[in-house]
This record gives C-alpha cells, structure tokens and sequence, in this order.
C-alpha cells in the first residue's frame, strides 16, 4: 500500500498538463484535417503515414511513428480514442514523462514487430499498439502488487477476451498489440524496479516527442513513389 500511495502523489506532482488529452485531441485532429485532405481510402491511408513494409524498405522509416495517428474508419478512431481515455489512470500514476515514453516506444515498438513478421504488402495502422502499452503497464503494475488484486484479475480477463478477439479476426493487428503490450510491461517493471529517475524519463520523453514531430513532417512533405 505504501507504493500505491507513493506512486499517486509522484504522478500528481509531476501532472500540471495531459498527455493523454493532448494526444487524443491531436489524434482525432489528424483523422479529421490530413486524412480527411488526403482521403479516406486505402491511398489517403498511404499518403497520412499508415505502415507499408514495402515502403519502409525504401526508407519510409517514419511510418513505424506516423501510424500511430491514422485511422481506418471513424469507428477505429472513435474505439481507440475512447480506450485510451480510460487508460488516463496511468499517467495519473505515473506522470506525463513515463506516460509519453509508454505510449511512443510502445507504438513504435508495436509497429516494429507488424514490419518484421507482416507481409511487406499489408498497409496498417492505427493507435492500438501504444494502447495496449499503457494496458501492459497497467498490467505490470497489478502484477507487481502496487495495484489491488482485484484490478489485476479484471486486466487478465480483458486480456483474454482480447486474445481471443484478436486471433479470430484477421483484421486486427495483434502482432502491434503484442509488441506493444511487452514493451509496456518492460518499460513499467524498469521504472518502478531501478530507474525511479525523473531527468532519464524527461530526456526521453523530449527525444520521443521530437522523433515523433519528424516523422510526422515527413508524411506531410515526402513524396510517396508510385502515388
């Protein structure tokens, strides 16, 4: 009980603006200016920075960022969006720095293991790696006992439930939401394990955020071969 007590007050007092809203707001923003100019076809997807193996060989690296903040539909958005609100707990808990690094390298990570194991062919997208980061955070935590044990029976059943959804539709990229969710375990053992150190996960977070301003520069302005 006295790290959950301790792990509340740490995140409030580092807590003056939200990620979560932020990126949120900008989320739905992108869904609704770039992808709404670029169109909402498999092209539009393309063009807005969803994830090509094929173009990543050719050196679109920035895909494995810009398709955190594309969508297929207003429904995938909608679904995400209000999943990710729910999650505000952990940046509740942890602070905005640790919550920017978890949902960045979480999607990012996520991304990475859809480039590696997906055919190069298959376009993806959408913010449900860097969600299911924070989900595996979440998790952690109940592992680690900082949360109730009730908490960490809920997530093991809603992990489940999404395993199972997952494997029956091919639709769904579960390889993004695995590697998201082990590198938000990883991410949250370490923080609360051995690197309790704010300046670490502030310098990080600022070079996530920049890598992530770059990338999505680079969708806007590069030229995309073939399109």
């Amino acid at each position: 009980m006295r790290r959950w007590n301790f792990a509340i007050n740490d995140g409030q007092i580092r807590n003056r603006w939200s990620a979560t809203w932020f990126f949120i707001i900008f989320t739905i923003a992108w869904y609704l200016i770039v992808q709404t100019y670029f169109g909402h076809g498999i092209v539009g997807m393309v063009k807005s920075g969803a994830l090509v193996g094929e173009l990543v060989n050719q050196g679109e690296w920035y895909r494995l960022c810009s398709a955190l903040f594309v969508h297929v539909t207003t429904l995938h958005l909608l679904v995400n969006m209000f999943s990710l609100w729910s999650l505000m707990i952990v940046e509740k808990l942890l602070g905005s720095a640790v919550w920017l690094v978890l949902y960045l390298l979480s999607g990012i990570v996520g991304n990475l293991f859809s480039y590696l194991l997906l055919p190069g062919n298959d376009a993806s997208a959408g913010a449900s790696g860097a969600i299911f980061g924070l989900f595996g955070a979440m998790l952690a935590l109940a592992l680690l006992r900082i949360l109730p044990g009730v908490v960490r029976n809920q997530l093991l059943l809603i992990l489940a439930v999404n395993v199972v959804l997952d494997v029956s539709n091919h639709d769904i990229d579960w390889l993004a939401h695995l590697g998201g969710m082990l590198t938000g375990i990883l991410l949250t053992i370490g923080y609360v394990k051995a690197l309790r150190k704010p300046l670490l996960w502030r310098a990080s977070a600022f070079v996530l955020c920049t890598l992530t301003a770059v990338c999505l520069l680079f969708t806007l302005f590069m030229p995309i071969p073939g399109i």
